[in-house]
């Protein structure tokens, strides 16, 4: 299964950026390709389990599953529902490594994924 990782360091102390990123819901709110969040269906936000519904800017619609979140490790897993990418069985994790002695934080984002089977007519949802 192919897999897709992605490093960056911000300037700004872990904790910080860990209690941006654990609020599941709104990532709308720092996310420069997703123009609207939410968590369905009254779920209390951070908790596995919970569903968040994504409106990207070019008004596709992404719905993923918070699958855990480890607060001592400062990191989350969740998968893709419904995708308007043509992939199969995505999970992602994303963690966060401070720099010691420095106010800086390492996030390591990485992704399992599976190319779907060619559609002949795939449909894409909008909002």
């Amino acid at each position: 299964m192919p897999v897709v990782k992605f490093n960056a360091t911000v300037q700004v102390e872990a904790g910080h950026v860990w209690k941006t990123l654990r609020q599941f819901g709104r990532i709308s709110e720092w996310h420069p390709s997703i123009s609207r969040s939410e968590i369905e269906e009254n779920q209390p936000d951070g908790l596995p389990g919970c569903k968040r519904r994504l409106v990207l800017a070019d008004g596709a619609v992404l719905r993923e599953q918070l699958l855990m979140v480890d607060e001592g490790r400062q990191s989350l897993s969740y998968r893709f529902i419904e995708s308007p990418l043509p992939v199969d069985n995505y999970v992602a994790t994303v963690s966060l490594i401070p720099l010691s002695g420095r106010n800086e934080t390492v996030i390591v984002w990485h992704a399992s994924l599976r190319p779907a089977p060619k559609m002949k007519h795939r449909k894409w949802k909008r909002a």
